[in-house]
Formats: structure tokens, sequence, C-alpha cells
């Protein structure tokens, strides 16, 4: 597992953009789609995405039945799971409160990792990384969405906390898989992924019957292609080479990216305190990366 790179910061930049655009897409897509629904269309979109960049680059499906399983396990812990349980809960809960919640995933992850991943151990200068993210996050999104935890939303809430303990088992399932392409296993587990979920699709939610809009169309295809398909090769890229705790502090990054493009392209007004949040979800990402090897001359 190598030290991350310019590179992986800016695939990790791409991640947190578009998972972060991804809770306001699910909210525009809810207006013409049931939640099942959207999952289906994202995972089909982003398979017929990244099938064709596969086959360009050389790629093959592998015909084992092993990768097959494996491939239905990324896509039930990565993408069924997950977009499903975010998707229902936004019926209930705000994107800003899904969001904050999501940002205990780290703490989901370190832990796994500590148990299954070699080289990913959980030491204090890591925990207190993750624990400043977190505050930083709450900072940042303000009290409001804080006065909302508990209560008659609480089952929602419980939903995406099960959806970031479905991620990071996800990402350190990934970690240990063998050798083989990030594209291959990718377009793998979206083709799985949609295979599985079409006979529910079908028998709940009747597609046939829905007349969404063009806003909710376009707001699924967005989530297809730039939030699952393209994202999905990204994730498997950044996991495989910098490790799954690496991969979870797009957590705190969703929320801070979030501010600053309220602030430069909508025109939106900043208080104090999330500079303080901002300055503190930095910190808390600083500490919680592992510090630099150095070389020994022999």
């Amino acid at each position: 597992m190598q030290q991350p790179l310019l590179r992986h910061w800016l695939l990790l930049a791409y991640l947190s953009i578009f998972w972060g655009l991804s809770f306001f897409l699910i909210a525009v897509a809810l207006r013409g789609f049931p939640p099942l629904t959207i999952v289906w269309l994202r995972l089909a979109v982003g398979a017929c995405i990244l099938y064709p960049c596969m086959r360009w680059q050389g790629g093959r499906l592998p015909t084992q039945g092993r990768w097959w399983f494996r491939f239905l396990l990324l896509s039930l812990c990565g993408n069924l799971l997950p977009f499903s349980l975010i998707a229902w809960s936004e019926t209930r809960i705000s994107s800003g409160q899904a969001g904050l919640l999501m940002a205990l995933m780290p703490l989901s992850t370190v832990l796994l990792a500590h148990v299954y991943i070699a080289h990913e151990q959980l030491t204090r200068r890591r925990l207190l990384g993750i624990v400043l993210g977190f505050v930083g996050v709450a900072i940042l999104v303000g009290t409001e969405v804080l006065k909302g935890l508990g209560g008659a939303q609480l089952v929602a809430q419980l939903a995406v906390l099960a959806a970031t303990f479905s991620y990071a088992v996800n990402s350190v399932y990934t970690k240990r898989l063998p050798a083989i392409d990030t594209l291959v296993v990718a377009t793998g587990s979206l083709i799985a992924g949609t295979a599985l979920l079409s006979p529910m699709v079908l028998l709940i939610d009747k597609p046939w019957t829905l007349a969404p809009q063009a806003d909710a169309w376009l707001a699924a295809v967005a989530l297809g292609v730039f939030a699952t398909g393209l994202a999905t090769w990204v994730y498997f890229k950044v996991v495989a080479d910098c490790g799954p705790n690496f991969l979870s502090i797009i957590n705190y990054l969703i929320p801070a990216i979030a501010f600053g493009a309220g602030i430069a392209f909508l025109g939106e007004s900043a208080q104090p305190y999330q500079f303080i949040g901002l300055l503190v979800i930095f910190g808390g990402i600083a500490l919680s990366q592992p510090r630099p090897r150095l070389e020994t001359q022999s």
C-alpha cells in the first residue's frame, strides 16, 4: 500500500464533489421515482458507462463463479444497501442531516481495517483525527441539524448509520480482494447489482406506471454517470492503492466542498464558526493520515 500521491487526492476530490452532489440529486430524482428505482437506474446507467470503457481498455469480465460472487457482495455492500438506505432516509430527514451522519463512516472503517488489514492499525493519532474530523463537520453544518437527531426520525437516522457501516465493510473487503483490474471490478459489481435488483424493481415499483418529469430523469442519469459509474471506478482505484482509511476521509471533504461551493457559486454567507469548523476538519484529516516513512540508506 502506497502513500497518497497528488493524483489520489485529485481522485478523492472527484468522489467528494459527485458523492456530495448525490444527496441533492437523490432529492430531485425522488420527485419522479421511488427509492428502489433510483438505485436500479444508478446501477444500470453506471454499468452502461463502464462496460465500453472496460472493453476499450482491453479488459474482460471474468467467467469464474467465485468472481461473480465477489461482485455480488461488493454491489450489496457498496451499492444496493447504502444507496437504498440513504434514498429512503432522505424521504424522512434532510440531506444535511444525512451528510452529517455519513461523517461517522471513518470510525467504522478504521475499526474494521484495524482487525482485517495489515498496516492499517488504529493509533491514538488516527483516532484523534477521526474525532476531530467529525467535530469539524458538526460545527460546519450547524446546530440546526444536530437538533433533529433522535425523535420521530430515529429510524431514518439509523438507516444512514447502517449505510455508513455498509460502505466501511465494502472498502475493507475491496482491499482484501485478489489482484484484478479495478475497472473490471467496478464494471462487474455494477452489472451484478443491476441484475440482482431488476426483479425487485419490476415487482415492487412497477416502473412502467411511473410518469417522471425531465428534472427527475436528468438527476437519475447524472447519478448513474458521475456519482455511480465513474465514481465506482475511482473508488476501487483509490482503495486498491491507498487503503480504506484514506478513502474514508471523503466524508469530511464532502461537507467542506459543499461549504466552499455555496460561498463561491451561490453567494451564500458564511459565519465565523463555519471557518473554525473547516480548520478543525483539515486538522482531523492531517492527523488521521499516517506519517510518511523515511527511507534509510543501506
